[in-house]
């Protein structure tokens, strides 16, 4: 869902940002005078949250830099966003503290460091301050950017002659693409538009069930936009991927997880919620058996390669200690082991080792 804020002007913030938007919530500790915080990626461009502690005062900025994949062979850069910063309150919004700006420029002469705001009397009695921490909000939206690789960002929102000939609404707002670009990278989308489905012969077609932005990043993606894959939009393309078709984007994706400086439980994680088996297994032959036998235990939904692969490495090891795996988790080796009274000589052993 994309946000919508107003300033004391009154004035409202475009909703819609082709080149990229962002909304992150951070804790941020007052125990160290200046705490730097990396938001990650908006589109193409890197962000980070810097937040300098002077007694009951809070100083913030914002740092934009480009992506090291998508700097340009320009000596000047140039990002244009609007920006939003709460300072969140016990109590809720209602008491929060609001700074913002618009059409901010972002750019290399100021070495991406273009827009900061200083919060006043902030602490415990007044419901800014629990525990010790502070926790913001900040909202980036990205309208524009000049002399970056990043800016062959497509804008779907407007109709672009030849190269849109279908609609298709997400969340109430219009993409304006082509069938035929969509068709040649989406099997989804192939059987669609050729296919014998209603959807064939429609101008506007909506798609259900899909974050607006991630959409829109895919969409980017698919048009070959400069996107880069990173921990922050890896599970939404990793979705969208699967959803659409898109097998070179989940390749992409896998290759990312598969990284050695990618977190190690968020990658399998992700591998578990999306059934990726060619990376659980890689997972699993990287792994020492103690390793797996305590994943094991935590009962991992896999898909069929990675579950056949973790049994076939832990069965010489967890036959001997059946009652250390969760309920139901017996494989049919096990089972076949069991004799048809329901006595378990595997069992009687273990009792007897355990004595």
């Amino acid at each position: 869902m994309f946000w919508r804020f107003k300033n004391n002007q009154s004035k409202r913030m475009n909703n819609f940002y082709p080149k990229g938007l962002k909304m992150d919530f951070c804790t941020v500790p007052l125990t160290d005078p200046i705490e730097k915080i990396d938001l990650g990626f908006c589109g193409t461009t890197r962000w980070e949250f810097i937040v300098e502690k002077k007694e009951e005062t809070l100083s913030v900025s914002l740092n934009c830099e480009p992506s090291e994949s998508c700097l340009s062979k320009f000596d000047k850069w140039a990002v244009h966003a609007d920006v939003l910063v709460r300072l969140q309150h016990r109590e809720g919004d209602k008491n929060a503290q609001t700074a913002s700006g618009f059409d901010v420029l972002f750019d290399k002469k100021d070495e991406g460091h273009n827009w900061q705001h200083t919060f006043d009397k902030v602490n415990q009695k007044n419901g800014f301050v629990q525990d010790g921490k502070v926790m913001f909000q900040i909202n980036i939206g990205i309208s524009k950017i000049d002399d970056l690789y990043s800016g062959d960002f497509i804008d779907f929102s407007v109709p672009r002659g030849a190269d849109t000939d279908i609609v298709l609404v997400v969340a109430e707002k219009k993409f304006h693409v082509s069938k035929q670009i969509l068709s040649i990278n989406s099997q989804y989308f192939q059987a669609m538009f050729y296919g014998n489905f209603n959807e064939s012969k429609m101008e506007e077609i909506p798609i259900a069930a899909v974050d607006f932005n991630a959409f829109h990043v895919f969409l980017q993606y698919i048009h070959m936009a400069p996107i880069k894959i990173c921990a922050d939009n890896v599970s939404q393309l990793l979705m969208m991927g699967d959803l659409f078709g898109v097998k070179k984007l989940m390749r992409e994706c896998e290759n990312f997880l598969l990284r050695k400086d990618v977190d190690e439980k968020d990658s399998l994680d992700l591998a578990v919620f999306h059934n990726l088996d060619r990376v659980l297994c890689e997972k699993i032959n990287e792994k020492s058996v103690e390793e797996l036998a305590l994943w094991w235990s935590m009962d991992p939904k896999l898909p069929p390669a990675a579950m056949n692969l973790l049994t076939g490495k832990l069965g010489t090891v967890m036959d001997p200690k059946e009652n250390d795996k969760p309920e139901g988790k017996n494989d049919s080796k096990s089972t076949s082991a069991r004799s048809a009274d329901g006595s378990d000589s595997e069992s009687d052993s273990e009792s007897d080792s355990d004595a």
